[in-house]
Order: structure tokens, then sequence, then C-alpha cells
């Protein structure tokens, strides 16, 4: 009977230590198994590694669509970034919301810009992937000489020593590509900058220049200041009426509070941009006779 009772103790201490021990083996069991799915599937972090797509390996596919320039009685410049970006503004264009904006802007320059989504396009198998949201700024564009709407460009001498206004009005349109619709519209607060024009001179704000088109004798030298607290630059074609000459033009980059200067020597007509900020239509237009 003595020996049974000391027995008894020891398989009790047995069967805690196998209790004990199970949760261990299930857990390892099972972390085993998970694993071995991982593996089989080519899912553990070493193996996706060998699937991941650099973006040196990508690049964005530059398709870049001038829609609509303007033209006489109808300021609009209309663009979009790639084929993508041209769908999405389609989507835009046919929603009332964005029909009532552009027909509220006229007698204005108004830029139109479709620049998302981005399109990337893979350098081994040429598959192109991008975002299904698309973006689409609307900006407009107007000014005022001494209280007097300025859209008949005027010689620096009629607008010496006046007030020049400059306005800009901003929104961003989001469309969803797969649904087909416009899903959100935002607003800028209007921008305006209030400067006395000055001959030959020509203040390069927060994203417009002012004044935004001039005319000029032949022989003048022009000064573009930064007076925004941005970067611009001014970029364009000089077409020389007399020679027939196009002369690529580019200023480099015009740091806030610092100038630039170019001789127009001959007639002609100077179209020009600040290519860092086109989407909001930061352009301009010098007539030189």
């Amino acid at each position: 009977m003595e020996d049974k009772n000391l027995s008894q103790p020891r398989v009790k201490s047995k069967n805690s230590k196998v209790k004990e021990v199970l949760p261990l083996v299930v857990i390892v069991v099972i972390t085993l198994t998970i694993g071995g799915i991982m593996f089989w599937a080519k899912l553990t972090p070493e193996q996706s590694i060998t699937n991941f797509n650099a973006m040196s390996d990508t690049s964005l596919k530059n398709d870049l669509r001038v829609l609509k320039t303007p033209t006489q009685g109808d300021n609009s410049f209309i663009y979009a970034i790639n084929q993508v970006a041209a769908r999405g503004l389609d989507i835009a264009q046919n929603d009332t919301t964005v029909k009532q904006i552009i027909g509220g802007q006229k007698g204005r320059a108004l830029t139109i810009a479709a620049i998302q989504p981005a399109v990337l396009e893979d350098k081994k198998n040429g598959k192109v992937s991008y975002s299904p949201v698309g973006q689409i700024i609307i900006t407009s564009n107007w000014q005022y000489v001494d209280g007097k709407f300025y859209s008949n460009p005027a010689n620096f001498n009629a607008l010496g020593n006046k007030t020049g206004e400059s306005h800009q009005h901003i929104w961003n349109v989001f469309v969803d590509l797969g649904k087909q619709t416009v899903t959100g519209i935002t607003e800028e607060p209007e921008r305006i900058m209030k400067e006395t024009l000055e001959p030959n001179f020509v203040f390069t704000g927060m994203n417009m220049f002012m004044p935004d088109t001039v005319k000029v004798k032949t022989g003048s030298v022009l000064t573009w200041f930064n007076n925004s607290n941005l970067p611009h630059n001014i970029v364009g074609i000089y077409k020389k009426s007399a020679s027939g000459t196009e002369i690529p033009v580019d200023s480099g980059i015009i740091q806030p509070n610092e100038s630039w200067r170019y001789n127009f020597n001959d007639s002609g007509i100077f179209e020009y941009s600040c290519t860092i900020h086109s989407a909001d239509g930061m352009k301009g237009n010098i007539i030189v006779s």
C-alpha cells in the first residue's frame, strides 16, 4: 500500500509536464506549417524581395498632349500630361459643376491642365501602371490697370506709373477613372498681386506675370523681377518677324528677389511661360515692333 501511494505523485508529475509541453509543441507545429506554406508560395520576405520592382526599373511615360491653344476671342490653353490624364479631363469636362466653373471665366486667360495620374512604364516588359485617380487644375487669370479690365496689350509708355492688379483663381478637380465620375472639387483662395507698373519691367509674382501681355519697341531691354517667395523661370520662343528665325530663350531659375534681363533687338513675338508653374497658367507675351 505504501508503494502504491508513492507511485501516484510520480504519474501525476509526468502528466503535468506533458500538459505544459503540449501547447509549445502545437505552436511549433503551426509555425513550421505556416512557414512551409509561405516558402512553397514564395511569400517569405527573402523570396518576395526578388520580385520587388525598384523605381530604377520604371520610367515616367511622357506623352504631353496640347489639346487647345489660345485663339482670338478664346484665351484658353488646355493640355494633358499623357493619354490617361486626357481621359480624366474628358470626364471632368462633362461634369455639370466643372462646366459652370469654365463657363464663368469668359474674357479671362484660362488654363486647364490634366496633371494626374502619372503613367509608369516597366523598362523590362513595357507594361504600364497608373493610379485610378485623375487630377485637373483649372486656373483663371485676369488683370486690371487703374481699375479697368486689361485685355488688349498696351505699351509701357501707356502703363507706366499706373496701378496694376493681377488676379488668379484656381480649382482642383479629382476624378475616378474607373467609375468615370468627378469625386471632388476644391477651390483655392483668390490670389491678388498689386504693384505700380514701371517701364520695361515685368513683375514675377505668385505664379503670374504682370503685365502678362505688353508691347515694346525694338531694342528694348526688359527686366523680370521675382517679387514672390517662390523660384520661377522664363522659357519660350522669340519669333523674329523679319528673318523668320525662332530663338529658344531660357532664363534659368530666378530666385526670390532676383531679376533677369533680355534684349529684344528685332521685331517679333516672344511667347513664354514659367515651366515650374505652367499648370497655374503662368505665361506671358511680349510683342516687339
